[in-house]
């Protein structure tokens, strides 16, 4: 089986130079710190919801080879990439999905039973809260951020400002009562807001790094053209040289 967009643009990136490499990731950190609390900057591998990996259960491949249950055919693509062991970003660029939809789609699934494995809580709880299924608060109860007490606490909370005829969001009032802190609250709705976000990736479009004996090709071929636009241009010079003296000659 051939290698997907995602590990194709993957590895021509590590296969980069150390100084390229070392620049794209200053950038990258520099850039991911404006946005991102530190629990999605050191986040391990497995438990990143972007590249899970999910694992169809005996019901899900049944599913997938018997279509028994009609479902959407975009969640039957979503099972067939499941089935050759393929994260959920590559699942997304492959078929050209948001990360909005193969959230939704990863919920159904996980939801009706058609994955194997146990899907770690901070995945589960990322997943929810970008396909809408979970709001702030039941995301962060969800992620181990707060328990439902603490949560119970704000509820009552924004209850009474509201009954003294005020208005405020839950999640700031969250942040003003300690339980989680503004970048935590501004990560998880900036990971929403990109999730919407579709991403097309051409691999074509990557830019390449020359070996020395492509660079050597491409002098070559610099220099052999060179020499046949010279040639060219003293063609060009005698045919002018020649209608010139002939036209003399006529004037004659």
């Amino acid at each position: 089986m051939s290698k997907g967009l995602f590990i194709e643009y993957m590895d021509k990136m590590v296969s980069y130079p150390l100084w390229i490499k070392q620049t794209i990731f200053l950038n990258l950190s520099n850039d991911l710190t404006k946005y991102l609390s530190n629990e999605f900057l050191d986040v391990q591998e497995g438990d990143l919801f972007h590249v899970y990996k999910p694992a169809l259960s005996e019901l899900g491949q049944n599913e997938l080879l018997t279509k028994e249950s009609k479902y959407d055919e975009s969640i039957y693509s979503f099972l067939n990439c499941c089935s050759k062991g393929m994260s959920l970003i590559e699942i997304a660029i492959e078929n050209n999905f948001t990360m909005e939809e193969v959230a939704k789609a990863f919920m159904f699934c996980k939801t009706s039973k058609l994955f194997s494995n146990e899907v770690p809580n901070l995945v589960s709880a990322i997943a929810g809260f970008i396909a809408g299924k979970y709001r702030t608060g039941e995301y962060f109860i969800r992620a181990g951020k707060m328990t439902i007490e603490q949560l119970d606490e704000v509820l009552n909370k924004q209850q009474e400002i509201k009954d003294s005829g005020k208005h405020v969001f839950i999640a700031e009032l969250m942040v003003q009562m300690g339980f989680v802190t503004e970048v935590d609250v501004k990560s998880i709705i900036f990971m929403k807001e990109e999730a919407g976000k579709r991403f097309s990736l051409n691999p074509e479009e990557m830019p390449n790094i020359a070996t020395e004996e492509e660079k050597y090709d491409i002098r070559v071929e610099n220099t052999r053209l060179k020499e046949e636009n010279e040639i060219l241009r003293q063609k060009i010079d005698a045919v002018l040289t020649y209608i010139k003296e002939h036209k003399t000659e006529g004037a004659e």
